[in-house]
């Protein structure tokens, strides 16, 4: 008996020595009623009388109560790993092993009964509703209630209620943005009343790029919370989603980008971001419509460590050198097989400039190929990318004699929403800024598969580049170029050596020239008077006449 004695004040002494970091708290005028409450002094956490709890203690798990009087009684458990995380950031689930109660092992910087509360997040980001930091006074100077206090029995949003945890409601008094406001703010005491306030939060720096997307967006972390549809993405721990494989309980949420916000993300490399939806009462997925971060014209050249390789003459290059080249191909039934027609420009993922004259044959659009990424025309690589083309528009006052507006724009079929993905080997280049002129014999690049010679049997294998400068206007006349005519859509540029030049089969490839740190295409490659004739220059379609142009075609049909 004196045994049992013995024991029962054992416990009682362990359960009250667990409880040294306890204060009793009497709740503060303005409440419904006046009750002693348990408050954990390293966390903030407040509980009513009667709710259990579970909580660390060192590296053993403690399951506790707010007993009457303010006093918590608590006693170790035995845990085990959770069936099913409800942890965030990467949390470490543990469940009681005779109970459904569970409690987080926290990462570094993290805290929160799920880990939800984001030690280290000093500013806000748009209008905060992802935001997880522990400012906790408002802008007046006044402490924040708990949401979960009594005091706030009967308000919309609590601790208490059903998607709290979603909202980054919690057991704390750290300001939150619940309900889309413009900022984060939360429950204050204003005599004996409660009323709400906004939250002197300090904004984080605008960063452009992260409201982008770069190559598949599996780093975006920007706000957009809507499909391609335009329906409202679910937040990644909605209920509707925790059987998915992709959800904010996962160990590696935080490096994904998943948390308690309904943000898109692209988790699993797919096409770009995306969420989880809900349409027609199903449960789905949809792409988001995330703007692609301005990449165009910058690429990574290596060429000047290397031999600096022509177009023409038979001078090999590397993709990655023009990643905007495209080789637009045509379906020959007699050959059963796509065959080199022309080149093209990748100016958006979706979009391809090219010459007029290429299609004067009447194509159908379904006759039609796109390759992009490919050094050696003939030959698959791991790197190309291949579309058919969905629709393509020829500029409707196009002069087959004199080849004035001799400008095509191709439009890149897909399934996914997105079209061309950006790499090494595939990049857009940059359209040119209305009015930008640049100066006279600016060096500027070539590039295409067009034949090595005027009279060359075969194509070029490899994709080649070659380096012309802009010609004065004055000396881009008929006299130099067989007496043709030259229009002010037009504009020449050439190798006074006569040693690069673009040639048959390099049509509506590009002229890109740079321009503020960028490969801007200045013209799309449309005649000449032979292949690198001395003195006489290639003459191109002025894309800068053809801006409006451009954005209007892209109008008519912009969803992908």
């Amino acid at each position: 008996m004196s045994r049992s004695l013995e024991l029962f004040i054992l416990l009682a002494a362990l359960c009250f020595a667990l409880a040294d970091n306890v204060e009793h708290l009497r709740s503060k005028r303005g409440t419904r009623f006046y009750g002693v409450l348990c408050k954990d002094s390293k966390t903030s956490a407040v509980r009513n009388v009667g709710d259990t709890w579970m909580r660390w203690y060192g590296q053993r798990a403690a399951h506790c109560r707010c007993a009457p009087k303010g006093l918590v009684q608590c006693h170790y458990v035995p845990v085990v790993s959770c069936q099913e995380s409800r942890c965030y950031n990467g949390g470490i689930c543990k469940e009681a092993l005779y109970s459904s109660d569970f409690l987080c092992q926290c990462p570094s910087g993290f805290s929160g009964t799920q880990c939800e509360i984001n030690n280290n997040e000093k500013c806000v980001s748009g209008q905060g509703g992802a935001y997880r930091g522990t400012w906790s006074v408002s802008h007046t100077g006044s402490a924040c209630i708990n949401w979960n206090s009594t005091t706030l029995r009967g308000k919309r949003f609590t601790a208490m209620k059903k998607d709290a945890s979603s909202l980054g409601l919690g057991n704390h008094n750290f300001c939150r943005n619940p309900d889309s406001d413009s900022t984060p703010w939360c429950f204050v005491y204003k005599g004996s009343q409660v009323a709400w306030e906004y939250c002197r939060v300090s904004k984080c720096p605008e960063n452009k790029e992260q409201e982008c997307v770069q190559g598949a967006g599996q780093s975006y972390r920007g706000s957009a919370v809507t499909s391609r549809s335009g329906a409202h993405c679910l937040a990644w721990d909605s209920p509707f989603i925790k059987r998915k494989l992709y959800t904010a309980w996962r160990a590696d949420a935080l490096q994904l980008g998943l948390g308690s916000h309904s943000y898109c993300r692209n988790p699993d490399g797919d096409a770009g971001p995306w969420c989880h939806v809900v349409k027609n009462n199903q449960l789905t997925w949809e792409l988001c419509d995330v703007a692609e971060c301005s990449t165009c014209g910058q690429r990574q050249d290596n060429s000047l460590n290397t031999i600096s390789f022509r177009i023409f003459g038979g001078r090999k290059s590397d993709i990655t050198e023009q990643p905007w080249q495209v080789a637009i191909n045509i379906y020959r039934r007699r050959h059963k097989k796509h065959l080199h027609l022309c080149g093209g420009i990748l100016i958006d993922s979706c979009w391809v400039l090219s010459a007029a004259h290429c299609f004067e044959e009447g194509y159908k659009a379904s006759e039609l190929q796109a390759v992009l990424g490919r050094t050696f025309r003939k030959q698959n690589s791991s790197s190309e990318q291949i579309f058919e083309i969905e629709r393509f528009w020829v500029h409707e006052d196009f002069d087959k004699e004199t080849f004035d507006n001799d400008i095509a724009l191709l439009k890149l079929k897909t399934d996914i929403g997105i079209c061309a993905i950006h790499s090494l080997e595939v990049l857009p280049a940059c359209l040119p800024e209305p009015g930008l002129v640049l100066p006279d014999w600016t060096e500027c690049e070539i590039s295409g598969y067009g034949k090595d010679a005027e009279f060359a049997a075969e194509y070029s294998e490899r994709v080649k580049r070659g380096y012309v400068r802009l010609w004065p206007r004055e000396r881009c006349v008929p006299e130099l170029l067989s007496g043709r005519t030259v229009t002010d859509n037009m504009l020449c540029a050439g190798d006074t050596r006569g040693l690069d030049d673009a040639c048959k089969g390099d049509s509506g490839g590009p002229l890109v020239c740079p321009s503020g740190g960028r490969m801007t295409l200045m013209g799309v490659i449309s005649w000449g008077d032979g292949c690198g004739n001395k003195d006489k220059p290639g003459v191109y379609t002025r894309v800068i006449h053809y801006l409006d142009w451009i954005r209007s075609r892209i109008a008519e049909d912009p969803h992908v």
